[in-house]
């Protein structure tokens, strides 16, 4: 039997593997393994690849798996990479549609009832297997803009991506490929209308980390030793692996946002000193379910900062996944430094409903370079559709405000500008040491000269 965690099964500890969620009431699907990885080739600059996936039935009624209607579970695939203190979303697929529920024994609840057969339900503490063979057979797959993860619903019947190599599947740039330096994981996400209207749509992804070889070939394998993080999002990789395989990366922060819905975002942080004065800005979102999406983010930036470098990832849809067939916009987010804040966007829903969101199973990052060290700040994410569409708030790290240096202002109690105060102070030091002796001489004709040829605001 596969096991959910290596390192906690292989000791026998099979009750750390148990779900908190295994007590939550109604039906709650999570994926427990990811237990196959298949490459189906690679064409142009691109190569695609699909995820075997088992899911369990945490919850305490059946889980609907009824292969015609919306009365069944889509399974989304996905790959990352971390590399250089980031994380990146590299790939996606479309979705896989299920069909009927295997009742198995599953290592990551506490037992199945043992009913048999491929059912239109998967029973409570049983699991259902699916190859990658099985993930990636572009007849089963559908698109992901007709699903709203966090309502579970989509549309039936839904169109196929069609033949070809790569169509609908999970695809890849090569470019993002074999880095021997980066660590790579797969991610399987579930989603099924029964678990949403429980209210239990937010444990349904789990993650594991592969082995990418180099160039031609980039097959895949998964890390030895690393088995599937049950219930825990790709994002949590980054903190999990983000010095490398099994090494976890202490400065990475990662907090929740929700919106008006109930739909789930994580926002991900990290602040690295480059050494030479000034500080890099590390940011992920990743949007686990919220329909409502998003459409800007804005990081607050303290006063006097000077900022370099600003960047922006997303990640690409693919084979006609986007409204009509057509794919979504994939126009990188525009970037704009305004007096105090950093803020990349792109538009909202009534001025383009086929823009570049921030849709639900994927993550874009931000980024920027400053010359000032961090601070908590708070970080406003802009949503993309709504009536009128809401923002969301998260704690972060981001730049502190550079104290400006103005000697010259030197009155007891600075004001931030050189005037008449400042003359009177200086006179009254006059011959003697003091806040307006510039030079360390004592109080003179040049430092009034000084204070003369720096009148005016402070720099």
């Amino acid at each position: 039997m596969k096991k959910c965690h290596v390192s906690l099964c292989a000791l026998a500890v099979l009750v750390a593997c148990l779900p908190a969620a295994t007590v939550n009431a109604q039906a709650d699907v999570a994926l427990c393994q990811l237990h196959l990885v298949t490459k189906w080739g690679t064409v142009g600059s691109i190569t695609a690849y699909s995820v075997g996936t088992t899911s369990v039935n945490v919850g305490s009624t059946n889980l609907n798996w009824i292969q015609n209607g919306v009365n069944h579970p889509v399974i989304g695939q996905t790959m990352y990479r971390i590399f250089d203190g980031r994380i990146e979303m590299i790939g996606q697929s479309w979705l896989k549609h299920s069909f009927c529920a295997l009742q198995i024994n599953s290592a990551c609840d506490n037992g199945c009832p043992g009913q048999g057969g491929c059912l239109s339900f998967l029973a409570p503490g049983c699991q259902d297997p699916y190859s990658a063979v099985r993930n990636g057979s572009q007849s089963l797959l559908g698109p992901k803009y007709q699903v709203n993860a966090n309502a579970g619903t989509f549309i039936w019947p839904h169109p196929t991506p069609g033949a070809g190599t790569i169509t609908g599947r999970l695809q890849v740039h090569n470019s993002d490929l074999g880095d021997g330096g980066s660590v790579y994981l797969v991610e399987g996400q579930y989603v099924a209308l029964d678990d949403a209207n429980a209210g239990n749509q937010d444990n349904n992804a789990s993650y594991r980390l592969v082995n990418i070889s180099s160039a031609p070939s980039f097959n895949i394998s998964f890390v030895a030793g690393q088995g599937t993080e049950f219930q825990r999002e790709a994002i949590r990789a980054w903190a999990d692996h983000g010095n490398g395989v099994g090494t976890p990366d202490p400065d990475v922060k990662i907090v929740k946002a929700t919106d008006s819905d109930g739909g789930l975002f994580w926002v991900g942080y990290k602040a690295s000193d480059n050494g030479d004065g000034t500080w890099h800005y590390e940011y992920a979102i990743q949007n686990m379910n919220s329909h409502q999406s998003g459409a800007s983010f804005s990081v607050p930036v303290g006063a006097g900062v000077t900022v370099t470098n600003i960047d922006f990832h997303d990640v690409e849809y693919h084979s006609g996944d986007g409204t009509g067939g057509v794919n979504f916009n994939g126009d990188d987010w525009s970037a704009t430094v305004g007096p105090g804040s950093v803020t990349w966007q792109t538009q909202i829903e009534t001025q383009n409903p086929s823009a570049n969101a921030l849709r639900w199973g994927t993550m874009y990052n931000y980024r920027f370079d400053a010359d000032s060290g961090p601070e908590l700040v708070t970080a406003t994410l802009g949503l993309y559709r709504g009536s009128p569409p809401d923002a969301l708030s998260a704690s972060i790290s981001a730049p502190q405000a550079v104290l400006v240096v103005c000697p010259w202002d030197c009155e007891p109690v600075p004001e931030g500008t050189v005037g008449i105060t400042d003359f009177l102070a200086l006179l009254g030091q006059w011959n003697s040491p003091g806040s307006c002796d510039f030079d360390g001489g004592g109080v003179g004709i040049t430092d009034f000269l000084d204070l003369l040829a720096n009148w005016g605001p402070c720099p």
